[in-house]
Formats: structure tokens, C-alpha cells, sequence
């Protein structure tokens, strides 16, 4: 760091100290701003922070899993103990959602590391992902193949759990992380031993006491939806397209959201063409004006990273829509259907095109019933969402000339 005060040089005893105030200035100016008592807590900064934190925490969890489920499972690498192992090792990235979502929103609040152990440990006991029960006297360990003496809690990771009530829980540990530090001194010499008690224990206890509540409220709203595709599903099929395609231009998680309402069947698979419309619009307008890199890393998933272009004139989200609309079509007349995991995939590890082909045991009928052939999928999948790419930009770039492609020219 260069330091200059009023261009004086250092040589007397009075510029010396000029020079060090100057220094301390700058060095408090350019230090991060820890999480503390004194930090302000902005509802919409919060608000922002909580989904921003919760979108990470939801892709480190779901991405592993579902990009190599099926390289796993058609290289041969399923029938191999080291396949089994890394399957494993990815599936547990799933049930450990809560977990991550608590310890990225700490983050983004910059907290210290004893308290997003504690958020993130109070977030994840009060989501559902890991249960627990009494198991009594001689029960045998299915790992060790040991009996118990005496009757002792057993812990069982199972799915991603409520990724609503994980948001929740991990606002309120934020919100009573602050206040201890705020009127407590963050206990001060006694924290480590404080802190995961009563703000992870304490919290933990809240969250698991509203997690049945708010499992009602969003099953209610994935029934509602299931409800409105089963009665319209042509219409319902392309406003989820549309919505969906533009949720993956924006900070919120398309995965996070399907997994919130635990979008399934038509639904999901409607989700996943309106990632993949957004995706078409972007390619045909990136290889035109952008490096290769860019529009390379937009295939590969990127589309987030088009947000400056898109907000900056946001008459370029009107292709979304169209494409998305017209895409969702043959989600409906051909019944394509996914899972809440693979709604806000898209053209991502081709996740979403493989599931709607692929029956997988792991799935209930209840989640998936319908399976469609890899001419149907191409179809669906490809052509008609590039012919209806190549049909938006025509009417709204060429014909009522409202944006250029230069509009989307941006460094990822």
C-alpha cells in the first residue's frame, strides 16, 4: 500500500506520525467489515443476502450429484467399488443442502467461523435432511454390525429436506446471532461453549418446531401447481416455461425453487425448457458479438453471468418469454416430466433431457410416471426450442429491431 499525506517526505519525527495516522486510516478504510453487533441489518440487504447465500448452498449440494449421476451410472463406474463410493460420497452432498445454505448465508453476512458452524449446524438439524430416532437394546448397527447395550439416538440422512424452512432457519440464526453479539458481547470468553448451545441448540429447536407448518405450505403450493397442470396443462406448461426462464437470469436459484415446491412431473419438465429457451436466445445472440469462452460457458450453464447485459436493457428478456412459451408446448403434448432436482437444470449436465428419457428406480410413479424415446427428446428438447429461438429473435431483433445482439455482448 502506497501512502502519501499532503506530499510532505518522512524524514522529521512530526511527518512520521502524519505518515502512520495516514496509514491506519487507510488500512481501517480497506479492512472487511466484520460481522458484528454494529452491523446494520437492512431488511432488503438481509432479505437479499438469505436468498443469495441460500441459491450457493443449494447448487454445491444438488450439482455433484446430478451431473454425475448418470456418467456414473452408464460408464461402468456403478459396478466398481469406487463408483459406489463417489455416488455415495455426491448423494450426501444432497442431504447436507441445509447445512451448506446456512453456512453460505453466514458468509455472506461475513461472519466469524464459530458462528457459521452455528448457523449452518441450527439450519441444518431444523430442515429435515438428517433424522433421528430412539433405536432400543440390541439394535444392530447395519455399519458395524454391532449391538447396542442400551438404547441410542440413530442419525439417517435422508434427501434434501425443506430448503424453505433451511432459508428461514438460517435468517433467524443470522437475525439472533446478531442480537447476542449486539446486547450480549457475543458472550464473549465463554462463546465457543455458548454460542452452539443457545443460539445453535435454541434455533435448531425453533426451526424443527415451524418445519411442519412450513412443509404444509409448500406442499400445498407443489399440489396447486401439480392441480393447474393436470387441468390445464398446455397453458400451465408455458407460464412455468416463461417464469422459469427468466428465474435463471436473475440472482434465484431455478433449483432452489423447484425444490421449495417440490416441482414434478409436467411441471418440472415444463421448469427445465424454460432454462433451456433462455439458454437458446443467449447462444444465438453470444457467438455473434462475445469471445467463444463466453458463449461456451453460457452451453455449459453460465446464464447467470448475462445479468449486467440483460438488466441493463431488459427488453431482451421479451426472446425468453417467447421461446419459453413456445418450448413449453410439446413439454405438455408429449407429457415430458422431471423431478424437483431437475427442474432448474436445463441443458446443464444434460440432467434435465436424460431424466425425462431415463426410468430411475430411485423415483416413485408419483413423482414420474411417463418416459419419452430419445426422437421424441430431440425433438423436444432441441429442435423445437432452437426453431422457436431463431423465430423470437427474427420478430424481436430483426423486425421491431428492439435490441441487437450487441446488447448481449458481456465478459464472463
Amino acid at each position: 500500500m502506497t501512502i502519501k499525506a499532503d506530499g510532505q517526505k518522512w524524514s522529521s519525527k512530526a511527518s512520521q506520525e502524519v505518515r502512520n495516522e495516514a496509514y491506519a486510516r487507510k488500512a481501517k478504510e480497506n479492512a472487511p467489515v466484520a460481522f458484528s453487533g454494529q452491523t446494520n441489518l437492512h431488511l432488503k440487504d438481509f432479505f437479499f443476502k438469505v436468498l443469495s447465500g441460500s441459491a450457493q448452498g443449494i447448487l454445491i449440494g444438488v450439482l455433484p450429484s446430478a451431473v454425475m449421476k448418470y456418467i456414473i451410472q452408464y460408464s461402468g463406474l456403478g459396478t466398481t467399488a469406487f463408483g459406489a463410493n463417489l455416488s455415495a460420497i455426491l448423494t450426501l452432498f444432497t442431504s447436507l443442502i441445509p447445512f451448506l445454505i446456512g453456512m453460505a448465508v453466514a458468509l455472506q453476512f461475513k461472519m466469524k467461523s464459530l458462528d457459521v458452524g452455528v448457523v449452518a449446524i441450527a439450519t441444518a438439524v431444523a430442515s429435515g435432511s438428517i433424522k433421528w430416532a430412539v433405536a432400543p437394546a440390541g439394535f444392530v448397527n447395519p455399519v458395524t454390525g454391532l449391538k447396542s447395550v442400551a438404547p441410542a439416538n440413530i442419525y439417517i440422512a435422508s434427501g434434501a429436506g425443506d430448503v424453505i424452512n433451511a432459508m428461514i432457519v438460517s435468517a433467524i440464526a443470522v437475525f439472533v446471532t446478531w442480537l447476542v453479539a449486539r446486547y450480549l458481547k457475543g458472550f464473549g470468553s465463554v462463546a465457543i461453549i455458548l454460542s452452539p448451545i443457545i443460539v445453535g441448540g435454541g434455533v435448531g429447536l425453533i426451526g424443527k418446531s415451524i418445519a411442519p407448518y412450513v412443509g404444509d405450505i409448500t406442499t400445498w403450493i407443489g399440489n396447486l401447481v401439480e392441480t393447474f397442470t393436470k387441468l390445464a396443462p398446455i397453458p400451465m406448461a408455458m407460464l412455468i416455461a416463461m417464469a422459469f426462464a427468466i428465474i435463471i437470469i436473475t440472482p434465484v436459484s431455478t433449483v432452489g425453487i423447484a425444490l421449495a415446491i417440490s416441482l414434478s412431473g409436467i411441471g418440472s419438465g415444463a421448469a427445465a425448457m424454460g432454462v433451456v429457451a433462455t439458454t437458446i436466445v443467449l447462444l444465438i445472440n453470444s457467438w455473434k458479438v462475445n469471445k467463444p469462452g463466453v458463449t461456451v460457458a453460457i452451453a455449459l450453464g453460465a446464464m447467470k453471468g448475462m445479468m449486467p447485459s440483460v438488466f441493463a436493457k431488459p427488453v431482451t428478456m421479451l426472446p425468453f418469454l417467447l421461446t419459453a412459451a413456445i418450448s413449453g408446448i410439446p413439454v405438455a403434448l408429449f407429457n415430458i416430466q422431471g423431478t424437483p432436482t431437475t427442474a432448474g437444470f436445463g441443458y446443464i449436465g444434460l440432467v434435465s433431457p436424460i431424466q425425462s428419457m431415463v426410468k430411475d428406480a430411485a423415483v416413485p410413479s408419483s413423482v414420474m410416471n411417463n418416459f419419452i424415446n430419445p426422437f421424441v427428446a430431440i425433438i423436444a428438447w432441441l429442435v423445437i426450442p432452437v426453431i422457436a429461438g431463431l423465430i423470437a429473435q427474427f420478430v424481436f431483433s430483426k423486425l421491431l429491431k428492439l435490441y441487437t445482439p450487441m446488447d448481449f455482448q458481456q465478459d464472463l
